[in-house]
């Protein structure tokens, strides 16, 4: 082989690695929402540690570093010519060439992880692909020579276009947002009910939209649309004067966020779902996010509607903050108990479910309130689905729905995509996707929900992300309850392992957990599949496996 022939090897070995780093490093930026406190959450895990720490990206820096350091003595020190390293160079082009061997057979096994092609993401992608390949043109040697200070330029890249853009999309939100408020407060009939907490937020917008589209013409923000953007999209794309309800799921990180959406569609119903230590990394602490969270009741319209998970004992606090900062407004609870265990003032309205019956594709149990229960049965999975049919009931009949057309409209729910559903029963063993949000609560409701199950229990779990400080104590917690139950436990990342570990000692199941790839966990569910039994799957990387098992079946 002529040299001319390895450097294109190498160079076409570098294009590679390049173009998959920057489609993952721009999916990761987007998958966090562009956000920097996000991204730095992420450092913190094991995962995000390695794209800084991990052992090739730490020989490449010792690498770039004797270049450069070369480079310093070839200019300064009179014997320059005798200094000429190659050898770190010819360290790097190795390392390219193994590195796209890797990428070409990632793509063919499993694929790499895409953003979504929006145009700010090809703005970003042909910015950082003139600064990485801008060089190809000129004389072979140049891109080469180059290429490793390149190489580590590439995510510091990535991150100053982000923050680069971020300021035109700012004009850009403000105008959508103007435009939004400017439409919605046009609309003096339009009934808005939003919708926070740590969990739930979604299934219970799905349910909620469901259930009042039996007598009034819903809008909802869709999937995950949460943001103060992506809901002023939603106003002036979708919003339309039939529209006589709009449902809004909002989501924040930090104190100001849902005031800020508040802004927008001026709720006069709010619900609060539950409170836990989801994104706590984000918000400090619980009570920060139970204060951010709050923002919805205290900017809801006056006499207003509030709606509370009493269940929650972060949001039973809330509801007592209601009592004191809004006296005008009209206050509806939801628990899974009886109502004497809780100190209600008269006025509040209650409802709450009993003899609750979980089977392997249905729920069904009684809503109770005041003056009479109904029956409902529903084809969702899990005891937890019964808290979000609770919040969408109690908003369904302080808006004129009978207790009879609630139990009709509560027949014929579909859970939301990738929430608990059933995906396929494949060997006799149902595979259950709760991939869209993986949280504490979650969780331990996914292996509840496989108690029903005789034959084995396979749990796939993403670890959790964003739990600050209470990440280690809420994985040990974890390991534990799912030792305790599960036959095999899949974790798809390293993130938390030790203490995942350290929890599953205690119901001596270490030995249940085995830390995955794509290719092997599915591999592992297949020499497990066996009548009666479940797998189900936790998280987005978790997502990955089971489509893996869709598509080869």
């Amino acid at each position: 082989m002529n040299l001319s022939n390895l450097f294109s090897i190498v160079i076409f070995a570098f294009i590679v690695r390049t173009l998959r780093n920057s489609l993952y490093f721009i999916f990761l930026w987007q998958m966090k929402e562009y956000r920097i406190d996000r991204i730095e959450a992420h450092l913190h895990t094991d995962q995000g540690r390695r794209l800084i720490f991990g052992p090739m990206t730490l020989v490449k820096w010792i690498l770039l570093l004797i270049i450069l350091l070369d480079i310093f003595l070839r200019k300064y020190l009179p014997f320059k010519e005798e200094l000429i390293w190659i050898l770190p160079y010819v360290i790097f082009w190795i390392i390219w060439i193994i590195e796209a061997l890797l990428n070409i057979r990632e793509l063919i096994s499993r694929g790499w992880r895409l953003p979504k092609f929006t145009l700010k993401v090809i703005l970003i992608l042909l910015a950082v692909f003139f600064i990485q390949f801008g060089t190809l043109n000129a004389n072979r040697q140049v891109p080469l020579i180059l290429g490793p200070l390149l190489d580590k330029l590439l995510a510091p890249s990535v991150a100053f276009i982000v923050v680069l853009l971020s300021i035109p999309t700012w004009f850009f939100k403000k105008i959508i947002v103007i435009l939004a408020k400017r439409k919605i407060s046009q609309r003096k009939s339009l009934i808005v009910i939003g919708i926070t907490g740590s969990y739930g937020k979604t299934s219970t917008k799905e349910f909620l939209a469901q259930i009042l589209s039996a007598k009034y013409h819903v809008l909802k923000t869709e999937g995950s649309t949460n943001t103060e953007i992506g809901i002023a999209k939603t106003v002036l794309n979708k919003l339309t004067a039939n529209h006589e309800v709009f449902i809004v799921e909002m989501g924040a990180y930090k104190e100001g966020e849902i005031i800020a959406i508040c802004k927008i569609v001026k709720p006069q119903i709010g619900i609060i779902t539950g409170i836990n230590q989801q994104h706590i990394e984000l918000f400090g602490s619980i009570e920060s996010t139970m204060k951010t969270k709050f923002e919805l009741i205290e900017n809801l319209r006056r006499n207003g509607t509030a709606v509370f998970n009493l269940g929650n004992k972060y949001v039973y606090k809330m509801f007592n903050w209601t009592k004191e900062k809004r006296p005008d407004m009209s206050i509806w609870g939801y628990q899974k108990a009886a109502k004497e265990k809780l100190n209600l003032q008269k006025e509040t309205q209650l409802l709450f479910a009993k003899d609750i019956v979980v089977s392997a594709q249905n729920l069904s149990f009684q809503i109770v309130d005041d003056q009479q229960q109904v029956t409902c049965s529903a084809g969702l999975l899990g005891e937890q689905n019964v808290e979000n049919i609770l919040a969408a009931g109690c908003v369904a009949l302080s808006l004129g729905l009978t207790p009879e057309e609630l139990k009709k409209a509560v027949e014929v729910i579909e859970p939301p995509v990738k929430t608990m559903r059933l995906v396929k029963v494949l060997g006799g063993t149902y595979l259950i996707d709760d991939t869209f949000n993986a949280n504490p609560d979650g969780v331990i409701a996914a292996i509840a929900y496989m108690k029903i199950f005789a034959g084995r229990k396979i749990l796939v779990l993403t670890p959790l992300i964003e739990l600050g400080e209470e990440a280690e104590r809420i994985h040990k917690f974890l390991g534990k309850k799912a030792a305790e139950l599960c036959d095999l436990i899949l974790l798809t990342n390293l993130n938390y392992y030790k203490s995942f570990i350290e929890g599953a000692a205690q119901a001596k199941g270490e030995g249940k957990i085995q830390v995955v790839n794509t290719i092997v966990g599915e591999k592992l569910i297949r020499q497990n599949l066996s009548k009666k039994s479940v797998v189900v799957f936790e998280g987005r990387e978790a997502g990955r496996i089971l489509d893996q098992l869709v598509k080869l079946d």
